[in-house]
C-alpha cells in the first residue's frame, strides 16, 4: 500500500523546505486550502509517483518537486498561474505534460532534464518560452508552440537530441542565443518572417538540420541568422539548408562558392548524405564542384565513408562519367 502524505487541511502555502528529501512519500494530496507550494517544498522525494491538485491552487514554487525521479504523471490544475524556476527538474520518469492556459508565468529551467519526456502542451496565450525550459529533454520529439508566443529566450531547447522538425510562428519575433544549441537530430525547422532580434548562434551544433524554411522568400532573416552565427561548421550547414525554391541569397550563394570543398567535406565527416546530394545539386555551384570533385571523393575514400562515395560516384555519372580511373570505385 502506498505511503500518502496529507498536507494538513487549513494549510495555504506549503513552506519552503517542507517536505524536501523525503524518500517515504510515494503520494501526495493537497487540501482545498492549498494556494500556494513553497521552494524546494519536495524536492528530492524521489519515491513520489502521484499528486493530487485541488483547483485552489495558483502557485508552484522553485525547485518544489525538483529530482521527484518516480513521478510519471502530472495533472495541473485549472487555477494553476506560475511554474517556478527548476520546479520539475530531472523528473526523469515524467513523460507527458499540459500546462493549463490558466499559466501566464513559466520560469525558467521548469522541466529541464526531465529525460522522458516526449510530448509537452504549452498555454495558447503564453508569450515566453523561458530560459532552459525544456534544456536537455532528449526524449522530445514534436513540440506545437502556440500563436501567442513572442520570445524563445536563451537555450530553451539546448540538448533536445529527439528533437526533429519544429515550426516557428509567425507571432515569434524574438529568439535569443543557442536557443536550439545542440539538437543533433533537428532536420526540419520553420521560421517566421516575423522575426527581428536574433541572438548568436540559435542553431550551433545542429549538424542534421537540412531544411530551414521561411514563411516569404525574403533573404533579410535568413541572412541575418547566418551573420549571428559563428561556428564555420554551422555557417555551412545553415547557408545550405536555408538555400532552395523558397529562398535565395547572394550573401549565401557566395559563400559556398568560396567554401565549396570544405562544405563538401563537411558533410562526408558528418555522414550527412541528404546536404552531400544538396549541394552537389546546387547548380550555382557546378564549377567549383567540378573544381574539387577528385578531393573531395579521395578524401571519402580515405576516411572509409560508403555511403558519401555513392552519392559522389551517382553525382559524376548524372554529370557525365567519372574522369579519374585511377581512384578506388570499392563499395
Amino acid at each position: 500500500m502506498a505511503n500518502v502524505l496529507y498536507v494538513p487541511d487549513g494549510t495555504r502555502r506549503v513552506k519552503p523546505y517542507a517536505y524536501t528529501d523525503r524518500t517515504d512519500i510515494e503520494e501526495l494530496v493537497f487540501p482545498a486550502s492549498v494556494h500556494n507550494i513553497g521552494d524546494w517544498a519536495f524536492k528530492g522525494c524521489s519515491n513520489l509517483k502521484k499528486i493530487t491538485f485541488t483547483d485552489t491552487l495558483t502557485v508552484i514554487g522553485s525547485v518544489a518537486f525538483a529530482e521527484c525521479t518516480s513521478l510519471e504523471t502530472i495533472e495541473f490544475p485549472p487555477s494553476l498561474k506560475t511554474i517556478g524556476a527548476l520546479a520539475f527538474k530531472g523528473c526523469t520518469k515524467l513523460d507527458h505534460v499540459v500546462v493549463p492556459d490558466s499559466v501566464d508565468d513559466l520560469k525558467g529551467w521548469a522541466f529541464e532534464g526531465c529525460s522522458s519526456l516526449s510530448d509537452i502542451r504549452f498555454p495558447r496565450n503564453l508569450p515566453s518560452l523561458e530560459y532552459g525550459v525544456l534544456k536537455d529533454c532528449v526524449a522530445l520529439r514534436n513540440v506545437e508552440l502556440p500563436e501567442s508566443l513572442q520570445t524563445i529566450k536563451e537555450r530553451a531547447f539546448d540538448g533536445c537530441t529527439g528533437l526533429t522538425t519544429l515550426k516557428i510562428p509567425e507571432s515569434v519575433d524574438t529568439i535569443r542565443r543557442g536557443a536550439f544549441y545542440g539538437c543533433i537530430n533537428l532536420t526540419d525547422v520553420t521560421v517566421p518572417q516575423s522575426l527581428e532580434v536574433q541572438g548568436s548562434n540559435l542553431f550551433e551544433g545542429c549538424k542534421t538540420l537540412n531544411q530551414v524554411h521561411f514563411t516569404t522568400q525574403d533573404p533579410a532573416v535568413a541572412e541575418e541568422l547566418f551573420g549571428n552565427t559563428s561556428r564555420f561548421e554551422d555557417k555551412l550547414h545553415l547557408a545550405v539548408g536555408m538555400l532552395g525554391d523558397d529562398l535565395q541569397s547572394s550573401v549565401l550563394i557566395d559563400y559556398l562558392k568560396r567554401y565549396t570543398k570544405q562544405a563538401l567535406k563537411l558533410f562526408v565527416d558528418i555522414d550527412n548524405d541528404a546536404m552531400l546530394h544538396k549541394v552537389l545539386n546546387f547548380p550555382f555551384l557546378e564549377s567549383e564542384i567540378d573544381a574539387c570533385f577528385d578531393e573531395v571523393f579521395d578524401y571519402a575514400n580515405k576516411k572509409g565513408n560508403v555511403k558519401a562515395k555513392a552519392v559522389l560516384m551517382n553525382h559524376r555519372h548524372i554529370s557525365g562519367g567519372y574522369e579519374n580511373p585511377t581512384d578506388e570505385f570499392e563499395l
